[in-house]
């Protein structure tokens, strides 16, 4: 169990270096792309605060407002006013629409070439074991 846990890790480094490589090619990270993609096409979009999306992605809060602050400065997102004054929704810029479809061939055609690795049959083995460890993770 724990060389298959190691062996996780080790893919998390390779798929995190390979896909933040294709990001920085268009001065984003990881996390901002994720950001960017969870506002713009995330099914409750309307309902986003800086709050939700630190806890979608597993990012702190602070670290997460660094991350909005930097894409508010390249004009890829914007904040508005939420329900009540202390609350802030993202929205997406047209500039900020404009990079992800730059982006996003590149993006796909790394995520075929990781995906190569994993057979049909393994996917709903995999699947499944990835979702043990997300609701381990989340206490479930």
């Amino acid at each position: 169990q724990a060389a298959a846990i190691y062996a996780l890790a080790k893919i998390y480094n390779t798929v995190a270096r390979d896909l933040g490589a294709v990001y920085k090619r268009f001065g984003l990270t990881a996390t901002s792309f994720n950001l960017l993609v969870l506002i713009h096409h995330g099914k409750d979009r309307a309902t986003l605060t800086q709050q939700a999306i630190s806890q979608r992605l597993v990012v702190t809060e602070s670290d997460i407002t660094k991350v909005i602050d930097r894409l508010e400065r390249q004009h890829l997102v914007r904040r508005v006013p939420g329900k009540d004054r202390r609350s802030k929704l993202l929205q997406i810029s047209p500039k900020g629409v404009q990079r992800l479809e730059e982006i996003w061939p590149h993006h796909r055609t790394a995520m075929e070439r990781l995906a190569q690795a994993i057979q049909p049959g393994d996917v709903r083995v995999l699947a499944q074991i990835l979702g043990r460890l997300r609701r381990l993770r989340d206490g479930a």
